[in-house]
Formats: structure tokens, sequence, C-alpha cells
């Protein structure tokens, strides 16, 4: 699979050029947008990196990429250009309208909340992802592939469900730099990729309830549930969970859910001593991160406490 440098189709022209209009090859068309990608604001994807599955999820486990997906309704709201018309007739362009959207959902109550986290001005670039898999951003001045600057980015109003339409959650956002689509648009065509950027998810997230722990206690029992619908979160193995006492790391060195799903029995920890701290969550302990990948499919946690009884 090439590096980004090479799969970047881009428009890049200096400020007196004019470009072709002919219509020979293949034309780039971006359809309907089924996920957004958010960046920290400013950030720049690497052209020496390969943009395949493994890097897409490690920059959403070091905390770079935040993933919005299953987009149901994707509404334009941008504006007009604005002119100005003297007394003589003649017009005179003023500035061009900021590319405004809406993108609604249909995903519950959690997502609801999850996206009112996301309210913010100036924090995050957007990167769109279509319904076939082709990739939209923009150029950074390095030449490399970044999101469009973003503004506003704010949840809309919860539409509550009737009789015959059902609930949806939205997000809305408003792309400060019009330039950024306008002349220096990145197309990345699916077929150049290796994986389905469309289908990727965000990260999920897990709560964990730490047991109180006893004096000389050597195992610790985590209770673990998704956040999103209360259920009982599996498939985690003992090596997917930090454990502290006082300052100190103290991770387990075996254990499962296999007695009662998501009950975790996490054995081989320092003794435990009365009025001593302990912390329990998921975390990688493998590359340092708090987000665990178990088979492509990324979970985050609380950290949860307890003080150690005699």
């Amino acid at each position: 699979m090439a590096t980004l440098a090479n799969i970047l189709n881009l428009v890049a022209c200096g400020a007196s050029a004019v470009l072709g209009t002919g219509t020979n090859g293949c034309n780039p068309f971006f359809k309907k947008v089924a996920s957004i990608w958010l960046l920290p604001s400013g950030t720049v994807l690497s052209s020496s990196e390969t943009l395949n599955l493994v890097y897409v999820q490690l920059l959403q486990a070091q905390g770079n990429l935040i993933i919005i997906k299953g987009i149901e309704n994707f509404a334009d709201n941008t504006g007009d250009n604005v002119t100005e018309e003297f007394e003589s007739g003649v017009k005179k362009h003023v500035r061009k309208a900021k590319y405004e959207f809406l993108a609604q959902f249909s995903k519950g109550m959690y997502f609801n909340a999850a996206l009112n986290s996301l309210n913010s001005d100036a924090s995050y670039d957007a990167i769109l992802v279509d319904v076939d898999g082709n990739i939209l951003g923009t150029k950074s001045t390095s030449g490399s592939l970044k999101g469009f600057t973003l503004g506003m980015l704010q949840k809309s109003k919860l539409t509550w469900a009737t009789d015959s339409t059902a609930q949806r959650e939205g997000i809305a956002f408003q792309m400060t730099v019009p330039n950024e689509f306008d002349d220096d648009y990145v197309y990345i065509q699916n077929k150049q990729l290796d994986f389905s950027p469309e289908t990727l998810d965000g990260i999920n997230e897990i709560v964990v309830n730490l047991s109180v722990p006893s004096d000389a206690d050597t195992q610790v029992t985590v209770v673990a549930t998704r956040k999103q619908d209360g259920g009982a979160f599996t498939g985690a193995v003992f090596g997917n969970f930090l454990i502290t006492t006082g300052s100190t790391t103290t991770n387990p060195t075996a254990g499962s859910d296999s007695a009662v799903a998501g009950t975790y029995v996490l054995t081989g920890i320092t003794a435990i001593s009365t009025n001593d701290v302990v912390t329990a969550r998921l975390y990688d302990n493998t590359n340092s991160r708090s987000v665990i990948n178990l088979a492509t499919t990324l979970y985050k946690s609380n950290t949860d406490s307890e003080t150690a009884i005699a």
C-alpha cells in the first residue's frame, strides 16, 4: 500500500493560476457523507505514513482521531456568497460563504450525550468519508493531508420520536476556510486503500466498578459493562487492565471473566494492606495507552478506586 504522499489527489495552484476546464480522464465525485473524522486542530498526517487500518486505529488510540459514523441525513446549510450591489447596478463580490453542515443520526440517548461532549469552537479539523469509502480532506502548507478547519462544532437539539418518525441526534459544524475545499481539496479514492474507512467505528466506552478489597488480598474483582447499553463487557484478558495500589502499579498475572460474563477476577497482584487506595481501569500495558484494541474494536474506560478495609 502506497504512502499518503503517493495517493493524494491535490488541486495545487498559484494565486494567479487558472485551472484547466477540460474533462478528459476520470472525474472524482464525492458521495453522501457517511462518517466524520475529527482531529485536534492543526493536526497534519505525515505523508510518509501508510494510510491503513493500523495507522487509523493508532491515531484513535493516541487520542488524535475521533470517528463519528452512521450518518443518516447530511444537510448542507451553507449560505450564499456575499455580494454588494452599488447604486449603479454593478455588483462586487465581498466574501465567500463558509461551508456549514448538519449531520443527523439515529443511535440513541447515549450517542446524543457523546455528541454533546464534542461541543467546541476551533478545537477540531474534520476529514469526511463518503458511503463508498472515499476520503475528502485538504492540503496543509507542507503538502500533507489534514482536516478542514472547523469553527463551530455543536450538537443540535434532539429530534424526538413520533408515531411516524424515529428519534434523531445531530451535530452541526462550520468549515471556516472555504479555500481549503475550493482550492486545496485532497481526494483519496477508495480503490487506493486496503481497508473500508466508511465502516470504522469510534472508541467504545466501558464502565468499570472495582469491588472493595480487603487486607492481605492478592486479587481484585472488577465488573465491566458497556456504557452504551449496560451489557456485560467480555473478551478482555488480565493484561488489558491496569491495577494500582497507592501510586504503585501492581498488575495481575492471571484472571478472566470465565465464571460470570463481565466480572473479572484478577489474581497475582501484590498483597493489599488496610487503607490502601486501589484503582482499576482498562489499559494497553504494552503500548502505555488508555485505549485497548480487541480484534480491531477499540475500548476505553473510567478509573475506579476503592480503599481497602481490614
